[in-house]
């Protein structure tokens, strides 16, 4: 059969979307065409096959202290609050663990804080099963509550570690759970790995010691937080002051297998020179220096630098 001269019409089934907006995870993409030809003996109208998937559950997470403030421990214990949430596209759990730097205190539980007062009551907040979150929405964010009890006379712990892994699985950023995602969907990590960290200061009520709690966070070349050659690591440090002080420098030797980053030096955000007598810092392939001088009052001073793994 010949056909006149025709046109071909293709009409497509288009899911709307936005450009700040996240198609959930299990959610059904089903795309079928339509082909129109007119010719001498007539038109027709035919459709395709249609095809179908499913979107990806992607396991992302964050953490987040909820104060800066340094967390001081009684002798009746204290909660310490931080902030979840799933940055992810699916409802997703997460496992939450808590570890302490010092042995003079203990992690008694972990619960939400439903009222969001920052202070554990049983009545009220709800203590986490097998320290794990119920299921949160794309986007969900809730306040937990670490409760750390004393075991010494004298509590010297200088920081507590939260963290919080999606419970269907973390791993470098790629990594697949295949068919255990939202609708039966393939689940897949995100840039954060699906795995989040916070370092929170804490220490004796009325304690004057000072303290240095250190935390990192790592960035790949191909943007995501493993920790491959070329990959740059950032070290924070937080020195902190319940009182005066005298003569007062920190100093951070470089770990073997990387190099520091020129220029990545900073003291409370403001960048310092790597020359020594430039200014409070200096920088090399050994170590970095940082002198803070005469502690005048309670403050805390913040120095971060770079290194590259090679």
């Amino acid at each position: 059969m010949i056909l006149a001269p025709w046109f071909v019409a293709l009409t497509q089934c288009i899911l709307a979307s936005t450009a700040y907006a996240e198609s959930q995870a299990g959610t059904l993409i089903t795309n079928t065409a339509m082909l129109k030809v007119r010719g001498a003996e007539g038109e027709w109208v035919l459709q395709s096959n249609p095809v179908a998937l499913l979107v990806a559950e992607r396991l992302d997470v964050a953490l987040a202290r909820v104060d800066d403030s340094l967390i001081e421990v009684p002798s009746s214990g204290v909660a310490v609050p931080v902030l979840l949430t799933n940055r992810g596209n699916g409802r997703e759990s997460f496992e939450i663990a808590a570890l302490l730097s010092d042995a003079s205190a203990r992690v008694r539980l972990i619960a939400i804080d439903r009222d969001g007062d920052g202070r554990f009551d049983p009545a009220i907040d709800t203590t986490l099963t097998d320290a794990r979150t119920p299921l949160l929405d794309p986007g969900q964010a809730i306040r937990l509550l670490v409760v750390v009890d004393p075991v010494a006379a004298e509590v010297t712990v200088a920081a507590l570690t939260v963290t919080a892994r999606a419970a269907t699985g973390s791993g470098p950023e790629g990594t697949m759970f295949a068919a255990r995602g939202d609708g039966g969907s393939d689940a897949i990590t995100g840039v954060t790995d699906a795995r989040a960290e916070v370092a929170v200061p804490i220490g004796a009520a009325g304690s004057a010691v000072p303290m240095l709690v250190k935390s990192q966070s790592v960035r790949a070349p191909d943007g995501s937080s493993n920790p491959v050659a070329g990959a740059i690591i950032t070290y924070r440090l937080e020195a902190r002051f319940a009182g005066p002080a005298i003569a007062v420098r920190i100093d951070d030797p470089i770990p073997q297998g990387t190099a520091y980053v020129p220029g990545s030096l900073r003291l409370d955000e403001a960048v310092l020179s790597d020359a020594e007598g430039d200014d409070a810092g200096s920088a090399d392939a050994a170590a970095i220096a940082v002198a803070l001088g005469d502690i005048a009052a309670p403050i805390t001073r913040t120095v971060q630098f770079q290194v590259s793994i090679q």
